[in-house]
């Protein structure tokens, strides 16, 4: 009788929807992008150059969650591919709403019904008649005279829809719900119902648009990258810890656009029934990144040691210390990729469930390479992250690989006063001409072409300040701007292989910026009152209530994304030059309708070869709020 072959424990998290990031995030590495096997056993390996020979892949497990990678010895910890495919699919799911069918005659037996000869048709097979009580348009089938409705206005059953207009407004121009309540003479619970229905339409009118971005070819995309933390107070007196929201946003340095701003709160599901069914299939037994809910915060996660870093300086920190000291911070952690954390004064959301924050962040990466498909050439400029850092080299590992994607830390000293500032500058500026004066090449030459000579010259020099653990060679950008007047960059995608030239890096590095995202932030930050940087007041038990903030971090996500649409489509800013007359206009006054306006989603993309973005206009709130979903074929 054959001996029965032994079943064996999973050794790392099975690939899901084709997703498998567990691998060497080091890009130069030979492990880079090729994860680690499922199941050694029993199972032949192909021969690979510098392998242990030790009958298994380049890898070892270590401890609970860890890989080791045996070319450069590394040691990312493991994620469900599950768990980053679930939150890639809630943020792509606004794109996968399927617009209404349109409607037939609703009498079976009538020609126009057995035949699907749909209300769009036109007059040859129906008439309208008039409305009905509740607004809905009324038709009539030309083959059996039927009579019946369709409801195509989105606000239909809304009381005063007329006042959507108005909140839309206040809500994006800095008006705390409740005085929004009292301007508008509506109670609380009608100002949510509200903020869900705009939140239904901002997100069907962007998905209308956005759908188009997997298929429009753009020449090149600088994307910055950052999170902002949102303080939600406690809704129970017997509970006063509050709840920290990551939000992780990107944008287009150039036209401002923002692709997506994603909370690690998921609304759709109730924390009592995800908890029970979680404990009934055995994730409380099971290591993280096993389990089936493993991006949630579940129950076992608040028992976990966490390692936390005393604060070193009370004053402003310098811009070198503080890269040290992100990189020291990380290396503590139990997960290195792991920033969010539950403590004596933070706890999780009661409504919906909330998300490991390293997981929202593989999602947002992964939901960018899927919309992104036909962009020819992406820089990354993120914020000094190892989880974004990880989160973005595994999603388009394949890309760095090809050169069509590129990554960098930039670190800025967001600390400083407005005298520091002017100080930095001209420390900045007496540096740059300095390296004029040192040349007589350099006369006559711009300051940005001499910016771009001044840090080639540091990369051929090698005169980085500081590389870490990972070998990430940070320099100092020379003359920086005022708004990012202390700054340095790292490159984090040397493949070893695509052999930039240092001119070439000079130029990438030089358009390190996360002005992009920077600027949505302070928008968000002072347009949205429930977003605002809180104001603060601390009770006898030493717990802290934030006087905007809001109870519900539901809301957050919905006031994020109306926003968003609101920054995009709605929100225009001056080109900054004047618009030709057209033949046989008359002369304005000076300055009178002269400039032209446009959107971050007309200027999306927008190139040489291109006169428009995304889209072609700019948009009003009434477009959003009279948005109507065009039916399927």
């Amino acid at each position: 009788m054959p001996k029965k072959r032994p079943t064996y424990e999973q050794r790392i998290p099975l690939v899901h929807e084709g997703i498998q990031i567990n691998f060497c995030k080091n890009p130069e590495c030979f492990n880079f992008g090729i994860p680690a096997l499922e199941n050694i056993k029993g199972l032949p390996l192909p021969s690979v150059a510098g392998s242990c020979n030790r009958n298994r892949d380049n890898y070892t497990i270590v401890g609970e969650k860890n890989l080791r990678c045996h070319f450069c010895g590394q040691e990312p910890p493991m994620k469900s591919n599950k768990g980053i495919y679930d939150e890639f699919s809630r943020m792509w799911a606004y794109l996968e709403q399927k617009p209404p069918q349109d409607r037939v005659c609703p009498n079976e037996k009538c020609s126009n019904s057995i035949g699907k000869i749909e209300v769009s048709s036109g007059s040859p097979h129906y008439h309208k008649d008039g409305k009905n009580k509740s607004g809905a348009q009324r038709y009539v089938c030309r083959a059996c005279d039927h009579k019946f409705s369709l409801n195509d206005n989105p606000a239909a059953g809304q009381k005063k829809s007329s006042q959507n207009d108005l909140i839309f407004r206040l809500l994006v121009n800095k008006m705390p719900l409740q005085r929004i309540c009292e301007v508008v003479q509506i109670s609380m619970s009608t100002l949510y119902s509200k903020i869900d229905f705009l939140f239904e339409q901002c997100q069907a009118f962007a998905a209308s648009h956005e759908r188009n971005l997997p298929n429009l070819s753009i020449r090149r995309l600088q994307i910055s990258v950052d999170r902002q933390d949102y303080i939600v107070n406690w809704d129970d007196t017997l509970d006063k810890r509050n709840v920290i929201i990551h939000a992780l946003g990107s944008s287009d340095n150039r036209s401002g656009f923002v692709f997506g701003m994603h909370p690690n709160i998921d609304p759709a599901v109730k924390r009592e029934v995800v908890e029970e069914d979680a404990k009934g299939v055995g994730d409380y037994d099971r290591k993280p990144p096993f389990r089936q809910y493993a991006r949630y915060w579940l129950a076992p996660d608040f028992n976990q040691p966490r390692v936390r870093v005393a604060s070193k300086k009370s004053g402003k920190q310098k811009l070198i210390e503080s890269i040290a000291e992100t990189y020291a911070e990380a290396e503590l952690r139990q997960d290195i990729e792991a920033f969010d954390e539950m403590s004596a004064d933070v706890t999780v959301s009661r409504t919906g469930m909330q998300v490991h924050g390293e997981y929202t962040m593989y999602g947002h990466f992964v939901f960018l390479k899927h919309l992104l498909q036909k962009t020819e050439k992406i820089r990354f400029y993120m914020e000094k992250e190892s989880g974004m850092r990880a989160a973005c080299l595994s999603a388009f590992a394949e890309d760095i690989r090809n050169g069509r994607v590129d990554a960098f830390y930039v670190k800025i000293n967001k600390e400083m006063t407005i005298s520091q500032k002017n100080t930095a500058m001209a420390i900045g500026r007496r540096e740059l001409e300095a390296f004029r004066a040192a040349s007589i090449a350099y006369e006559d030459v711009e300051d940005h072409d001499l910016r771009a000579f001044m840090f080639t010259e540091k990369i051929e020099g090698g005169k980085f300040f500081f590389s870490g653990k990972y070998k990430d060679k940070w320099y100092l950008y020379p003359a920086p701007p005022k708004n990012e007047p202390e700054k340095a960059v790292s490159w984090l995608t040397d493949t070893g292989g695509k052999g930039y030239a240092a001119d070439h890096l000079a130029k990438l590095m030089l358009r390190a910026s996360l002005f992009g995202i920077d600027r949505y932030f302070m928008q968000v930050r002072r347009r949205i009152s429930l977003l605002e940087r809180p104001i603060s007041s601390s009770s006898a038990t030493g717990a802290r209530w934030y006087g905007y903030s809001p109870y519900n971090p539901v809301v957050i996500a919905k006031i994020l994304e109306i926003f968003r649409v609101y920054h995009n489509y709605i929100s225009g800013t001056s080109d900054m030059k004047p618009r030709k007359l057209q033949e046989g206009e008359k002369k304005r006054n000076p300055g009178e309708a002269r400039k032209t306006y446009s959107t971050p989603a007309m200027r999306l993309g927008r190139a040489e070869s291109r006169t428009v973005g995304l889209v072609d206009r700019k948009f009003e709130v009434e477009d959003v709020l009279e948005f109507v979903s065009e039916p399927t074929e």
